[in-house]
């Protein structure tokens, strides 16, 4: 994951909030994100990624990745529909994630990507 420097905060942010987490649980909203935003997008390959994985160990990790501009923006849109449902953990999560893609977003114009947490 590649930010600015001075904004690698957004990172150590994330990563404490998935510590301690339900890993089913934040795999359930990665489904969910990922379907939102490649439905808005008409995404039938690639151009959004947001795919959570549970390893042998039970830790969670997600890639994400956004090829462009409208890709992001449809990212965006899905996390933030979203949020309103999630239970805590998965909202301070993705929220987080949010504010950084939009952050890097904003700054590049596009992600640094793909992401692994």
């Amino acid at each position: 994951m590649g930010f600015s420097e001075g904004n690698a905060f957004w990172y150590d942010q994330v990563r404490s909030n998935i510590k301690g987490a339900d890993p089913s649980v934040l795999m359930e909203w990665a489904e969910i994100v990922e379907r939102k935003s490649k439905k808005a997008c008409g995404d039938g390959t690639a151009r959004v990624i947001f795919r959570g994985t549970v390893d042998e160990e039970n830790k969670f990790s997600l890639d994400v990745d956004a090829t462009d501009p409208d890709a992001i923006v449809c990212l965006l849109n899905a996390i933030q529909s979203c949020l309103d449902l999630m239970p805590a953990v998965p909202k301070m999560l993705y929220s987080s994630m949010m504010d950084a893609i939009a952050t890097q977003a904003e700054e590049k114009g596009r992600l640094d990507g793909p992401w692994h947490f």
